[in-house]
């Protein structure tokens, strides 16, 4: 009875406590029964003991080698006070010695692989943000050249009907001011034949540098085709946009191109239109280019280096 009790208390501890500690546990009675010199265990118990360790071994599976020998053991005979159990607990406690080794070794071995793990996550949340970011300025630099002219930094014709639908659809719904100015270089074509292309580029940045700086940030200037330039003025009235036209035509009147030895002007006729006054004669976006352009026409044929509001 005595026995039994024994084997179940063995089973418990291994079964329910984790199998370093059931280990231990096992470690300590073994060593204890050596101290003593005590060769009356009996086969029942010895039994259990490796039933015990065969099932801490299985827990631990990275120690297939001492489950292995603990098997081959279980294959040898025992008799009650037999000289060769004292030889078998030594085995077992050097085995259980190695086990401990060896959990030892494996926690350590868990720590550092759990903390590389980490260290791992954060350098790929890293890489990963700096990724997003990346994605995220090449979208917003391939937006920008989407909407850009190259060569004057302003923006193109393609935004500029963007914009422009925009700008109308709210002006008709808020009732709110809205001008356009339409501007064209005069006599553009002499001078790139008299001073070659890459002057006449030089002509287009430098009117494109006076017209932003006539405006607010609210406004909007765009490199129509060529030497035609449009600038959108919300929440304008045409005073105020004539005032931003007529500084313009001054700026570009005054301001010297330089080619060689030779220093020379040009002029710019501007065209207004204002659509809060003549909301009721524009339907579409169309109708407004249109009238500007009509204006600028009337400009140009007036002499040009003028302004035409109709």
């Amino acid at each position: 009875m005595r026995h039994d009790m024994s084997i179940t208390l063995v089973i418990k501890i291994l079964l329910y406590n984790s199998f370093l500690s059931g280990a231990v546990s096992l470690f300590l009675y073994i060593n204890k029964a050596i101290s003593f010199n005590t060769t009356t265990i009996t086969g029942i118990i010895a039994i259990t003991i490796i039933a015990g360790l065969i099932a801490v071994a299985f827990i631990a599976k990275p120690f297939t080698r001492l489950l292995s020998s603990i098997q081959s053991l279980i294959n040898t005979p025992f008799t009650p006070a037999d000289p060769f159990s004292k030889e078998l607990l030594i085995r077992l406690t050097h085995g259980l010695e190695q086990f401990k080794e060896k959990s030892d070794s494996l926690l350590r071995e868990k720590d550092t692989i759990v903390n590389e793990l980490i260290e791992s996550k954060k350098l790929l949340e890293k890489y990963s943000n700096n990724l997003e970011e990346m994605v995220e300025q090449r979208t917003e630099i391939l937006k920008w050249l989407s909407i850009t002219d190259p060569l004057t930094g302003l923006y193109n014709r393609r935004y500029f009907i963007e914009q422009i639908e925009l700008e109308f659809k709210r002006s008709k719904r808020y009732n709110r001011d809205l001008s356009l100015l339409m501007l064209d270089i005069d006599h553009f074509k002499a001078v790139n034949d008299n001073y070659g292309h890459q002057v006449g580029d030089i002509v287009l940045r430098k009117i494109s540098s006076i017209i932003i700086n006539q405006l607010r940030d609210s406004d909007l200037a765009f490199r129509y085709g060529g030497e035609e330039f449009m600038v959108i003025l919300p929440e304008t009235k045409p005073d105020d946009a004539m005032n931003v036209a007529k500084r313009m035509k001054q700026e570009i009147m005054e301001t010297e191109h330089a080619y060689r030895n030779l220093n020379f002007k040009v002029t710019a006729s501007i065209g207004i239109v204002s659509i809060k006054d003549m909301l009721g004669r524009f339907e579409t976006v169309d109708d407004i280019i249109k009238k500007v352009d009509d204006n600028l026409y009337k400009a140009k044929n007036s002499g040009r280096n003028t302004i035409i509001y109709e």
